[in-house]
């Protein structure tokens, strides 16, 4: 069991069966063969004494254990990241760093792509300083941002902030510090979410909000920005609700997959559970009301603004705003700003 817990490489391959819902698929992602990828996941099993997969000729689909297995190794393969990425940075000798802590949504879902358009940005902005190198003499500073993220749920990125222990938090929960400068990125919409096999799977109407809450729910734990945004919708009703809880569980991930194994029903983001539902892991249930929504927010101390040049290019592209930074980078004279937002 302790061989296979160690194999992260077999973990990674694992979720990306599940992801992709085909040993083919996950092969051609990772760039292998299809026959290796193969027996690598029924070595696997056979270390772990599960059945990971369940394999059909239109393709092949995690068992209830492998979703499991999977919601599991999440937290495990993030932290084999973080420490890759660290060790990477270390040989290169960069010195250009960005602690950053964000929640896990936004960790999981949105930090990889802002970072892809960070890099892009500060490598266009290097190509074109290097072509006015000639007519000023000075060699551009051409060292890439190594952003170093930790992954919390929102109170825990508020007080990694507020310990300065990172420069610039993501958050998503509603309650938002007084004591820290914020700024809004995007509104995130929230759905209730169901094991194909469950009852709801198979309503035609929308719930009551009161139908939802009657029925126990796998929850995130207290002070994620998930769970804060259900239970403050839920307490602003008439009268206040209520939520019955069937599980606590500490990641998105856990929580996707206790409700896809049939444990009851829950609430996530739509981010968070995109693939589920276009694989058909999940299903979106409506809910009669309006949409439930909450706000993406960055935040940072006070004393620290503004934020240094790499914080203030990652919260641009974080806000959408990663096309005029690369213009600004790349025209003499110019200089991306950010205004502090109350």
């Amino acid at each position: 069991m302790s061989e296979a817990v160690h194999d992260l490489g077999a973990l990674r391959a694992l979720r990306e069966a599940g992801r992709h819902g085909s040993i083919a698929a996950a092969a051609a992602v990772l760039g292998v063969s299809q026959q290796a990828l193969s027996a690598r996941m029924r070595t696997l099993e056979r270390s772990m004494g599960i059945t990971l997969l369940a394999r059909t000729p239109t393709g092949s689909h995690l068992t209830e254990q492998g979703r499991l297995i999977v919601g599991w190794a999440e937290d495990v393969l993030d932290a084999a990241d973080r420490l890759e990425a660290g060790l990477r940075s270390i040989r290169s000798g960069v010195s250009h760093r960005l602690a950053i802590a964000a929640s896990q949504t936004i960790a999981e879902h949105l930090v990889p792509h802002w970072l892809v358009e960070l890099r892009a940005i500060e490598q266009a902005s290097t190509g074109q300083a290097s072509g006015q190198q000639a007519s000023t003499g000075q060699a551009p500073d051409n060292t890439p941002t190594v952003v170093e993220l930790t992954v919390a749920n929102s109170t825990g990125v508020i007080e990694l902030v507020r310990d300065v222990k990172v420069r610039l938090g993501f958050i998503e929960t509603p309650h938002l510090p007084g004591d820290l400068v914020t700024a809004h990125l995007r509104d995130d919409e929230m759905l209730v979410v169901a094991a194909p096999g469950h009852p709801w799977a198979r309503r035609r109407r929308p719930l009551s909000l009161a139908e939802v809450i009657a029925t126990p729910l796998v929850m995130r734990e207290a002070g994620s920005g998930t769970r804060d945004t259900l239970t403050d919708h839920l307490a602003a009703q008439h009268p206040p609700l209520t939520a019955r809880i069937a599980m606590e569980l500490g990641t998105s991930a856990a929580v996707r997959s206790a409700i896809a194994a049939g444990v009851g029903p829950g609430v996530l983001s739509r981010l968070a559970v995109r693939d589920d539902l276009v694989l058909g892991r999940l299903v979106a249930i409506e809910v009669a009301g309006p949409p439930l929504t909450r706000q993406l927010t960055a935040v940072w101390r006070p004393d620290l603004d503004p934020l240094p040049p790499e914080g203030a290019r990652l919260l641009a592209v974080a806000q959408g705003a990663g096309a005029r930074l690369a213009l600004s980078l790349c025209t003499p004279g110019r200089h991306s700003s950010l205004r502090r937002r109350p």
